[in-house]
């Protein structure tokens, strides 16, 4: 699903009686887990998720078509088991599990998913996540509102039996099926536009049922789903949610003892060296700088390559984060995607895109202000009002005053789920974005700056990249091979003019309770390991 990355986690509460407890080792332990998230989400409603903090919401409350087992693979959620498509690798057909129960207790049927992802697709509904299920047949008329969403390539056949059809192979569409969820009909119908928005107008399918969020609070609880279809393998029952802005707040409030599960950056995790219940976990969500095209200055490529190029990454991922966060000098991250034939990284075939160089900076600062007919220029940088973003905001903010003369770099600082309103309404200069990618694959981060990409936030149009991405998407025609090679050629294009500035390729760093078992990070844990698979040890 992907969403738009700022480190994500999220947990709850106790019972309404109080915190159930037990003696181990003659002592009483509070069981009830507690933790922390770096901020609000933005909505609760799986099929608009776009953000971390929505993403963790998901993550512990709602199960797609697939879900991540406790060793992060994907394996069956809310069907029966993982299928093989027909019809030339275009047609999956899911039967739902017998078991499978909202909240309420009633059961999940095919229904709920048809009209799930067909409110997704309605343009209707506004939703800006629509990644996953754009390769359904008919998704880009249905999405225009060229077509009624009931020709969307999702049908059911019976209560339990539906199938999604494609308009082409997609070699990665498991990954994907784990974002496609079903939503509760009965309740998406009493509650229409307003659904998602507090704990009171969703329903959960998965492990979790979220309790006492009003839509703008910083704390809530989850509670064991007892209608879940595997929760008697749902070992804590009640999760704490907090919300923590500030790393040095997180870090004391775990060494207080007041969470059992937080995440840090920065100075916190160079302070937690050698600390045997911290874990860093090197992920493939990649952040950049995004330049608003509609914008006069930060339309010129000449102003991008110049920002670009003073960005000294090895120093802002080692001295200023120094979280494990790697350098990134391309906007696929490393790690993720390998050529078919000999297994190279794509991102050691494509080499450094993303150099530093005072010198060519100057030069192009020059060269942008005599096209732009300026002697300065004032831009805003918008970022998290999170510790590392504050952090990269500053760096950037010192480098380009300090080697780029007259260019005044003014950064705001504002709350996650504000970023993203403005990132969408392209309310900015220039904005600081995260992506965690879904599946390993390129064409998830390369896809995102077609014209129509789903955070396409910048309102980037490049005709030569729209060509080379147009032969990307057409695997029914080219092989594995040949569209690989579409992919560098995209990416060197992309890259070449600038249109985004790579940062850093992000690490997450978490504190986890030594009496805690069972969570465990990957590189495409954007949204938080499941709870679900955690138990008191």
């Amino acid at each position: 699903m992907m969403i738009l990355i700022s480190v994500v986690f999220g947990a709850m509460a106790a019972l309404m009686s109080g915190c159930a407890s037990t003696a181990v080792g003659g002592q009483s332990i509070d069981k009830t887990l507690k933790i922390t998230i770096p901020g609000e989400p933005a909505t609760a409603d799986p099929t608009k998720v776009i953000e971390t903090n929505g993403g963790a919401v998901t993550t512990q409350t709602q199960e797609g078509i697939y879900r991540k087992n406790a060793d992060n693979k994907i394996v069956a959620g809310t069907v029966e088991k993982i299928v093989k498509p027909t019809e030339n690798g275009t047609k999956y057909t899911f039967t739902i599990r017998k078991s499978a129960k909202w909240q309420d207790g009633k059961a999940v049927t095919a229904a709920d998913f048809v009209n799930a992802i067909q409110r997704q697709a309605d343009p209707t509904t506004k939703s800006q996540s629509t990644e996953s299920i754009q390769y359904l047949e008919n998704f880009d008329a249905v999405n225009s509102g060229k077509m009624k969403r009931t020709k969307l390539g999702i049908h059911a056949i019976n209560d339990r039996t539906f199938y999604v059809k494609l308009t082409r192979q997609v070699p990665y569409m498991n990954y994907e099926f784990m974002s496609f969820y079903p939503l509760e009909t009965s309740v998406v119908n009493k509650y229409g536009d307003k659904y998602g928005t507090s704990a009171t107008t969703m329903s959960a399918n998965g492990p979790y049922v979220m309790k006492d969020w009003t839509g703008t609070n910083d704390k809530w609880t989850y509670v064991k789903n007892k209608n879940y279809w595997n929760a008697k393998n749902v070992k804590i029952s009640n999760v704490k949610v907090t919300v923590v802005k500030e790393d040095s707040t997180a870090a004391n409030m775990f060494n207080s003892g007041q969470v059992q599960l937080t995440s840090i950056s920065g100075q916190y995790v160079k302070q937690n060296k050698g600390n045997k219940e911290m874990v860093v976990t090197k992920t493939a969500r990649n952040n950049y700088l995004y330049f608003n095209n509609k914008r006069k200055v930060t339309s010129n490529e000449n102003i991008r390559h110049a920002i670009s190029l003073v960005i000294n990454r090895k120093q802002l991922a080692t001295n200023v984060l120094g979280d494990g966060s790697a350098v990134s000098d391309n906007i696929v991250p490393s790690g993720l995607a390998t050529n078919p034939k000999t297994g190279e990284d794509f991102n050691t075939e494509m080499g450094n895109l993303a150099p530093t160089d005072i010198k060519k900076a100057m030069e192009y600062w020059e060269k942008a202000k005599k096209e732009l007919g300026i002697k300065t220029a004032t831009l805003d940088l918008l970022t998290d009002d999170v510790d590392n973003e504050k952090k990269l905001g500053q760096y950037v903010q010192g480098t380009v005053q300090k080697n780029l003369k007259g260019l005044k770099i003014n950064v705001v600082s504002v709350p996650h789920a504000t970023h993203v309103s403005r990132d969408f309404s392209a309310s900015f200069d220039i904005a600081t974005v995260g992506w965690g990618p879904d599946y390993n694959d390129a064409d998830n981060f390369l896809a995102q700056m077609i014209e129509s990409g789903s955070i396409n936030f910048s309102k980037f149009k490049d005709d030569k990249y729209e060509a080379i991405m147009k032969k990307v998407e057409q695997t029914d025609k080219y092989t594995a091979e040949e569209r690989y090679e579409f992919q560098k050629q995209a990416d060197k294009r992309l890259m070449e003019i600038a249109a985004v500035a790579p940062t850093y390729q992000a690490s997450q760093a978490h504190l986890i309770s030594s009496k805690i078992g069972g969570l465990k990070y990957d590189a495409f844990s954007g949204s938080g390991s499941p709870l679900q698979y955690a138990y008191w040890k």
